[in-house]
């Protein structure tokens, strides 16, 4: 099961430097991974729509300041990195794939506004689906885990070998690993689709 000191170890050996034991310890290799770690895994969350960083909420209504713009405004949540979509109310179980799915193609239907914590819409309830900000490295897949440690490399690469090759080499490792978790992670997502889909169908059909 991955964990932070874990996947920063495996950014470390990347280039060649000694493990670390606690984020604490007064070292070198400590110091940047403590420096680097967060905006790094964050940045990641936000590139892609991966499933395990997936999250609906109904959110809280606020005073509107954009009543010409807009007819309504609520807070956004505090662990939302990307906005994926909203929509007016739920069309199955929040728990679902379907809660994922059921928008493909049409994430775009119902217009919004972001400003600051803010979120400006015409929907009332409005429903968000985001990407929050997953902590937790055993909620990560072991391709994700591969992903973040070599773009964490990239990271630690110049302050702890000063090498711009071996930035330049751990970037293009960064690139495939994040692609293939990518493509791993949308076919997850599209075979359970596919599954469902074909259940809902017989079960209003049949």
């Amino acid at each position: 099961m991955a964990s932070v000191v874990s996947i920063c170890n495996l950014a470390l050996s990347n280039i060649g430097k000694d493990n670390i034991s606690d984020l604490s310890e007064a070292s070198a290799e400590a110091r940047a991974c403590n420096q680097f770690y967060a905006q790094t895994r964050d940045l990641l969350l936000q590139s892609f729509h991966w499933s395990a960083a997936g999250k609906t909420a109904s959110l809280a209504e606020v005073t509107n300041d954009k009543p010409g713009a807009w007819k309504f405004a609520y807070n956004r949540p505090a662990d939302c990195l990307k906005v994926r979509w909203i929509r007016p109310q739920y069309v199955a179980d929040p728990n679902s794939v379907l809660v994922d799915c059921m928008p493909l193609g049409r994430e775009d239907q119902f217009p919004y506004e972001i400003e600051g914590g803010t979120l400006y819409c015409n929907l009332s309830p409005c429903l968000l689906r985001y990407t929050f900000r997953l902590t937790d490295p055993a909620k990560f897949s072991p391709l994700f885990v591969e992903a973040l440690a070599w773009h964490l490399t990239v990271r630690l690469a110049m302050p702890l070998t000063r090498d711009a090759k071996v930035r330049s080499d751990a970037m293009a490792i960064a690139r495939s690993t994040q692609a293939t978790a990518e493509a791993a992670d949308a076919g997850e997502v599209t075979t359970r689709y596919d599954i469902v889909s074909e259940f809902v169908a017989v079960r209003d059909h049949g």
